[in-house]
């Protein structure tokens, strides 16, 4: 779940994040303190005998529920936008982790219209899709893009990125709750408890999947929409982390022309490579 929403190279350092996560979590069991331990301190959890496998992660059905809740509400919404103000870990040649910041703002007409304004430190990108085209362009470069693309928003974005590379940033958003549940494929769920983002009242959920630690803030009441995501790649020694704070908006306004790409006078046409192979090959 969420692959666009991460950049392809990022990292942070999540020694303190982790462990509050298992304190949350309650993975230190209660018991008696260990000798030699201060007062006050905390009980120590026992070790697993030797030979035995880790315990495995603890799955909340409420935190499953919750989560396929949040989706089947956005797959709901038949046109909307969203902004996102996100940042996201990149390593420099020297080694480095350091932080690439960024907005992006999605129109989105279901089930073959969108709209996407992207600008971070690193570019700036504009990406329509009429049903039949999706264009890129740049404000700050004299050309522009246009491959063909599929009928549907979840067909066009998966076709675009198996053939040409294409990820839109964020656009799990846009196709999130249309397919399969998000909680599938998921070995860890928990609430971590109540918080307040953008001054709305949301629960705190934290996930694990295979290579990776994410969480989520759902607004509370009847409109159970992400507010602020944050995405932890497992599968780099890095750890990089990705964060997303969101504010979205119900339209029932959104013209046709909003979809439409008309190029400027100094923009010409360029061809994207093809990665020569169809979306589903091997």
């Amino acid at each position: 779940m969420f692959r666009r929403l991460v950049p392809r190279r990022f990292s942070p350092d999540l020694a303190a994040l982790a462990a509050v996560l298992l304190v949350v979590a309650g993975v230190a069991p209660a018991g008696a303190a260990s000798p030699g331990a201060a007062p006050g301190a905390p009980p120590a959890a026992a070790a697993p005998p030797s030979g035995t496998a880790p315990p495995a992660d603890p799955v909340d059905p409420a935190a499953l529920a919750a989560l396929d809740r949040m989706a089947a509400h956005l797959a709901g919404l038949r046109a909307f936008e969203v902004e996102a103000t996100y940042a996201f870990d990149i390593v420099a040649r020297t080694g480095q982790t350091v932080t690439v910041d960024g907005t992006v703002r999605y129109l989105v007409r279901r089930p073959d219209r969108l709209a996407a304004t992207v600008a971070n430190d690193l570019f700036a990108r504009t990406y329509l899709y009429d049903g039949k085209t999706l264009t890129i362009a740049s404000p700050a470069e004299p050309y522009y893009a246009q491959v063909p693309a599929r009928p549907t928003l979840r067909d066009m974005l998966a076709g675009v990125a198996a053939e040409h590379a294409i990820e839109l940033p964020s656009a799990d958003l846009v196709d999130l709750g249309t397919a399969e549940p998000p909680s599938k494929g998921i070995t860890g769920a928990f609430r971590v408890g109540t918080a307040t983002v953008g001054g709305v009242a949301a629960e705190h959920y934290a996930f694990r999947s295979r290579d990776r630690d994410w969480e989520v803030w759902i607004a509370a009441g009847d409109t159970p929409r992400p507010l602020k995501l944050t995405l932890i790649d497992r599968a780099q020694p890095s750890r990089p982390r990705y964060t997303a704070t969101l504010a979205w908006t119900e339209r029932t306004d959104i013209p046709d022309q909003a979809f439409v790409f008309t190029p400027r006078p100094d923009q010409t046409p360029i061809a994207i490579l093809r990665l020569g192979r169809t979306q589903g090959s091997n």
